[in-house]
C-alpha cells in the first residue's frame, strides 16, 4: 500500500469567498433585513421552468419514506428522485463552481486515542514523573479520577477521587475470596460485562495502597493521589471500578505477571482528604457525551446521539442519580475541568472542532453579506454571538420538482445486501489538510490534525462516480469463514441502470449569471465525461446519473429573447472578474475530476479485517501516507477494457476490488502483444495461468455479461489455460470482441504460497 484509498475525494477550500452586491445585508436595531431578491425585479432577471431528464447509468436507490428497502414513491405509486435530493446535489455543485462559503458544516469536536501517536495523543495522557519518596523516574498518568454526577440544576459535577491500579492477580484473589463466579478480568469485554458479572456496582473494600504520584508531573498539577493497590486487606476503604478490556491478557508461567501489552489492570476509587467538587461546563459535557456516542460525520445537529456501550451503560444510570467513575484533566490551574471520559486512557477531545478549523481558512472573509449560493438558494442563518452577527432567513429563487420515472424500463431490480460504511472526520489523514512534502515523504513527518493551530478540513467531500457498481470483500473470522454481517447489512431496491426520471427546474427572479450557474451545475461545465451520483450507495457505484437539459419555458424580465448560453458566458464572466483562473482553478479541476467516472479499485474503502489481520486504516497511519489529492485519483481512458486472469479456487483477497486500471502496477497496455506462454508442466494438477505473473499482457475475447456487471472472457492463443477470466470492460462493448490487456493477478501455479493478490 502506497497511498490511502476512498470512495470519496476534497474539493479543496479557497479563502476567497464570491459575496455579490445583490447580497447585502442591512442591520436595523440589531436585526438582519435579507435583500429583497423575490419582490424587485432585476433588468436581466429570469423566471420560468426547465424541464430535465436524469438518466441513472448505474443502479440507483433513495429510500422511500415509509418502506425504508423500497424507492422513494408518491402516493400514486410512481417512483420519483425526491425534489430535495436534487436540490441539495445541484446546490452542493453552485457552492464549489461559484466559490461560496462552506457553511453547512457540523461543529463537532472529534476525539482521539491513538497509542501510536505520542505527538498526538500520547504526551498528553503519561510522562515521566519522579516517584515521591523513592525519586525514581517512572511512567505517570496526567489524569485525575472522580465521580460524575448530576446537579440539582441539571448540571453535572465531579467529586473529587483519589485512585490506584489493581492489578489481575489481585482482582481475581478478591473475586474468588468474596464469592464472585465467573469473573475472568482479563478476557476481552466491556466494563458493563465486567460489573455484570460481579453483580454490585459500587462495592467497598479495604486495601492496603501505595500513592507514589507527586502532585506536579511534567509541570501539570495533579488533584488527585495515584498509586498502586498493594494488597486486598488493609485499612483504606476503596471502591472497584471497572474499565473496557480491549485485548485479551494473558499471564505469564507463574500466573502473577503478565504477556504482551494487554490491558492488566483495573481501578480503585478512594475518598480523598478533602472533599472537593467541581462544575462541569455544558460544552465540556457535550464533547465527552458525543466522543462516547456512535456519531459518524453524517451526525447532524439536534439529532438524538446513540451512546456506544460503555456510555450508554452510564448513562442510564446518571439520568437516575447514580454516580458514574470517570477519569479527567484540569486546566493549568488545576482549577476547571477541560476532559473527561471512561477510562484511564480515554478518547481526548482535539483543541479544535470542525467548524472552528473551517472559520479559520475564511479569516479573511470580513465582508458582510449573502454569499453566491445563499442568495440563489436561500438562507437560514441562527444569532452568531461570536461573531457579532444577526439572524437572517432568506427564501430561495430556484426550486425542483419530484423527477418521476418514465414507465418504460421502470421496474426495480434485485434486492440488494451490502454494509455502507460511516466514514468519520476524526480520521486525520484523509480529512485534515496535509501538506505534500508532510505525511507520504518521510517517516519522520507528522500529520496535521484537528489539534494544530494550522489544520485545516481538506474541502467539500464529495463521492467518487464508479463506472460500475461493486460489492467490498466480507472480513473474515477464525478459519478465514466470512462473518456473519446480517446485522448491519443495508437492505435495499434499487431502479435500474437505464432508468430515466423527468423532472422540473423553477426559477423566479434569477440573474442572468445565477441562471447560468444552475446550468453549469446541470452540466457539471460541460466536461463531457462528468457525472452526478445520487441517492444511497454511491460508495458502491450506485446512483450515478446523466442530467439533460430537454426544453426550458424561460422568459427574461425585460422582454428579451433568452440565450442558454448567453447565461453560462455570464456566469464564467462573473466568475472571472473575482478569480482570473477561475475556470482551471483547483476547486473546479477537482469537482469535474471527481464527477469523472472511474475503476473502483481505485476508490475502494481501506479495509479492516480482524480474521486475516488486515487493517489498513492503522496501516496507512504507520507509514504516513495520506489521501490523494482528487486531481491526482483518474479512471484514464474509460474506453479501455480492464480485465483480470484470476483462478477458480480463490477467492479475493483483502485490498478490495479486482480490477485495477492504468498506472504502476495493472492495467490495459495499448499496442502490447501477448506474452510468450511456456509450455504447461503436465506433472502438474493445479489448476491456474502455468508461467503467467502480474504484468504480463494476454490477449484476450470477451464471452457474455454476467450479472454483476463483469464480462467473463476466454484467452486467445493459450491453449494450457485453465481458470477464468472476468473484469470490467469499455461500455460499448460487444460480446467477440478481441483486446489485449494486462494481467494483474498472477503467478507460477508451482508456488505454494501462491496468491492471486491485488497489486
Amino acid at each position: 500500500m502506497n497511498e490511502i484509498t476512498a470512495p470519496y475525494a476534497f474539493v479543496p477550500l479557497d479563502s476567497r469567498v464570491n459575496r455579490p452586491a445583490w447580497g447585502r445585508i442591512v442591520e436595523r436595531g440589531g436585526n438582519a433585513i435579507a435583500p429583497p431578491l423575490h419582490d424587485v425585479p432585476f433588468m436581466d432577471g429570469v423566471c420560468g421552468t426547465i424541464n430535465l431528464e436524469i438518466e441513472a447509468e448505474t443502479p440507483i436507490f433513495v429510500r422511500g419514506v415509509d418502506e425504508a428497502e423500497r424507492f422513494f414513491a408518491l402516493p400514486d405509486g410512481r417512483r420519483a428522485l425526491p425534489a430535495t435530493a436534487l436540490r441539495g446535489a445541484i446546490r452542493n455543485v453552485v457552492e464549489i463552481a461559484s466559490f461560496s462559503r462552506m457553511t453547512r458544516v457540523n461543529d463537532h469536536r472529534y476525539a482521539v486515542r491513538d497509542l501510536q501517536n505520542r505527538h498526538l495523543y500520547g504526551q498528553f495522557m503519561s510522562d515521566i514523573g519522579k516517584h515521591k519518596r523513592t525519586g525514581k523516574s517512572e511512567p505517570m498518568p496526567l489524569v485525575n479520577a472522580g465521580w460524575l454526577t448530576r446537579a440539582a440544576d441539571g448540571g453535572y459535577t465531579i467529586e473529587l477521587c483519589d485512585f490506584a491500579k489493581i492489578e489481575y492477580r489481585l482482582l481475581q484473589s478478591l473475586a474468588n475470596d468474596t464469592g464472585v463466579r465467573g469473573f475472568a478480568p482479563g478476557e476481552k469485554q466491556s466494563a458493563a460485562r465486567k460489573y455484570q458479572t460481579w453483580g454490585q456496582r459500587g462495592r467497598e473494600f479495604g486495601f492496603d495502597v501505595d500513592f507514589f504520584r507527586d502532585r506536579i508531573v511534567g509541570r501539570r498539577p495533579m488533584v488527585s493521589e495515584f498509586g498502586k493497590v498493594q494488597s486486598a486487606a488493609g485499612t483504606r476503604k476503596g471502591v472497584l471500578v471497572f474499565t473496557g478490556q480491549p485485548s485479551r491478557w494473558i499471564p505469564d508461567d507463574t500466573g502473577s505477571g503478565r504477556r504482551g501489552s494487554a490491558k492488566h489492570h483495573d481501578f480503585v476509587f478512594f475518598a480523598p482528604a478533602s472533599p472537593v467538587r467541581f462544575p462541569l461546563a455544558p460544552q465540556t459535557f457535550r464533547d465527552f457525551e458525543f466522543a462516547h456516542s456512535d456519531s459518524g460525520q453524517q451526525h447532524s445537529k439536534g439529532r438524538a446521539q446513540t451512546p456506544n456501550e460503555e456510555w450508554g451503560f452510564w448513562k442510564e444510570r446518571l439520568l437516575k442519580s447514580e454516580r458514574v467513575p470517570v477519569f479527567f484533566m484540569t486546566d493549568d490551574t488545576g482549577q476547571r475541568v477541560e476532559k473527561l471520559g471512561l477510562a484511564m486512557m480515554f478518547r481526548l477531545p482535539y483543541k479544535y472542532s470542525t467548524l472552528e478549523a473551517t472559520d479559520r481558512v475564511y479569516r479573511e472573509d470580513t465582508a458582510g453579506g449573502l454569499d453566491f449560493a445563499e442568495c440563489l438558494f436561500g438562507t437560514v442563518r441562527s444569532r452568531d454571538e461570536r461573531k457579532s452577527a444577526a439572524a437572517v432567513a432568506l427564501k430561495g429563487r430556484v426550486d425542483f420538482s419530484h423527477a418521476i420515472a418514465k414507465p418504460v424500463g421502470a421496474a426495480e431490480s434485485r434486492t440488494v445486501n451490502v454494509v455502507l460504511g460511516g466514514p468519520k472526520a476524526s480520521y486525520y489523514p484523509n480529512y485534515v489538510e496535509q501538506d505534500a512534502a508532510r505525511p507520504g515523504a518521510n517517516v519522520g513527518q507528522e500529520y496535521r490534525t484537528w489539534q494544530d493551530d494550522d489544520g485545516r478540513p481538506r474541502g467539500w467531500k464529495r463521492y467518487h462516480t464508479l463506472t460500475q457498481t461493486w460489492e467490498p470483500p466480507r472480513p473474515t473470522g477464525s478459519g478465514g469463514r466470512a462473518l456473519d454481517q446480517s446485522r448491519v447489512e443495508t437492505k435495499f431496491v434499487p431502479m435500474p441502470a437505464g432508468t430515466v426520471f423527468v423532472g422540473q427546474v423553477h426559477l423566479h427572479n434569477v440573474r442572468l449569471c445565477e441562471l447560468g450557474a444552475v446550468l453549469w451545475a446541470l452540466e457539471l461545465g460541460g466536461a463531457p465525461a462528468a457525472r452526478h451520483a445520487l441517492g444511497m450507495a454511491r460508495p458502491l457505484g450506485y446512483g450515478r446519473c446523466r442530467v439533460r437539459l430537454v426544453n426550458h419555458d424561460l422568459v427574461v424580465n425585460d422582454g428579451r429573447d433568452l440565450e442558454l448560453d448567453a447565461a453560462r458566458e455570464a456566469f464564467g464572466e462573473h466568475m472571472t472578474r473575482l478569480i482570473s483562473n477561475w475556470s482551471t482553478s483547483a476547486q473546479i479541476e477537482a469537482l469535474v475530476n471527481i464527477a469523472t467516472p472511474i475503476q473502483p479499485d481505485k476508490a475502494r474503502y481501506q479495509q479492516l479485517d480482524p480474521g486475516a489481520r488486515v487493517n489498513e486504516f492503522v496501516d496507512a497511519k504507520k507509514q504516513r501516507l495520506r489521501l490523494p489529492p482528487a486531481h491526482k485519483v483518474t479512471g484514464g481512458d474509460t474506453a479501455r477494457p480492464v480485465l483480470s486472469a484470476a483462478p477458480q479456487q480463490n477467492r479475493p483477497q483483502p485490498g478490495g476490488f479486482v480490477p485495477r486500471p492504468g498506472g504502476a502496477g495493472g492495467g490495459f497496455r495499448p499496442g502490447a502483444g501477448p506474452a510468450p506462454v511456456p509450455a504447461r508442466d503436465p506433472r502438474s494438477s493445479r489448476q491456474g495461468w502455468p508461467g503467467m505473473k502480474r504484468g504480463d499482457t494476454l490477449k484476450v475475447r470477451l464471452k457474455e455479461l454476467n450479472k454483476k456487471g463483469k464480462w467473463r472472457a476466454e484467452a486467445v492463443d493459450y491453449a494450457s489455460a485453465n481458470g477464468t477470466i472476468e473484469g470490467v470492460a469499455p461500455p460499448d462493448a460487444t460480446a467477440g470482441g478481441e483486446y489485449t490487456v494486462e494481467v494483474i493477478q498472477g503467478g507460477d501455479p508451482g508456488n505454494l504460497n501462491l496468491k492471486w493478490r491485488d497489486a
